[in-house]
This record gives structure tokens, sequence and C-alpha cells, in this order.
């Protein structure tokens, strides 16, 4: 008899950049590497967070008419995956891995009044269902 893996998704969200001026974009990007043969990690969800060098959570935003949040988000790439909100065709096939890219960009104040600026911190919660069971990896 074979032991049952363990493991069935490797997750990765990298940002690919430390520095950035106000106002300029920057891409934080998500991997998920589906490392099974045979079973579909399904129904993916992603919620991208920002928070302060506090850990206060930060507003950002998908909608360019918000004026309030600190961020304006975009999904700028997906690759091997058809949905990333929780739905049914948010899947990733065994032995294959999805890419996700988002476009961040800081709105106009985001840095602070400060000439260092400001530091914040870029994560995501995941959750899938991986056959039966529902599984949230958190940022």
């Amino acid at each position: 008899a074979y032991a049952q893996e363990t493991v069935c998704a490797k997750v990765k969200i990298e940002i690919k950049q430390q520095l950035t001026l106000e106002r300029q974009a920057f891409d934080a990007q998500m991997s998920i590497a589906n490392t099974t043969v045979s079973d579909v990690i399904q129904n993916v969800g992603v919620v991208v967070k920002v928070t302060d060098e506090l850990g206060a959570p930060v507003p950002i935003t998908d909608d360019p008419n918000n004026l309030s949040a600190k961020f304006y988000i975009r999904v700028a790439n997906q690759q091997n995956i058809n949905a990333i909100d929780g739905t049914g065709t948010g899947a990733v096939n065994p032995a294959s891995t999805a890419v996700i890219n988002w476009l961040l960009i800081p709105a106009p104040g985001a840095a602070g009044p400060s000439a260092l600026g400001k530091k914040y911190y870029v994560g995501a919660t995941l959750r899938y269902y991986f056959g039966p069971r529902k599984v949230e990896l958190p940022e």
C-alpha cells in the first residue's frame, strides 16, 4: 500500500520590488501549484490584503471612483485558472500551476507626509476546496 500524499498545493505570493514611488504601480503575483496527479483544486478564492507597518488593514479597491482607498487593485493576468472569486469556475487542474498577477497602484497621499514614505505589507487569503474539504490559508 502507498501512503497518501499530504501536500496537495504549494502557494507562493511574491512582490517583485521592495521600493516604489508614490503613484507607481507594482505587481503582486501568486502561484498555486497542484502537486497531485488526479485531484482538482476547486472553487479557488483569493482576497488580497494590504496592511500598514503596525498590521492595521488598509483599504484597497477595484473601483476607480473610490477615493477613500489607499490602493487601487486589479487582476492583470491569470494563467491556468478561470476565476479567483470562489466560484466553481476557479480551479487548478492536477499537475499544473496557476499564476495570478495583480496590479496595485498607491493612491495620492499613500506615502504619508514623511520624506521616507510609509511601509505597507501585501498578503492574501486563499480559499479552495480539495475534494469535500474546505481549506483556508490566511495571509
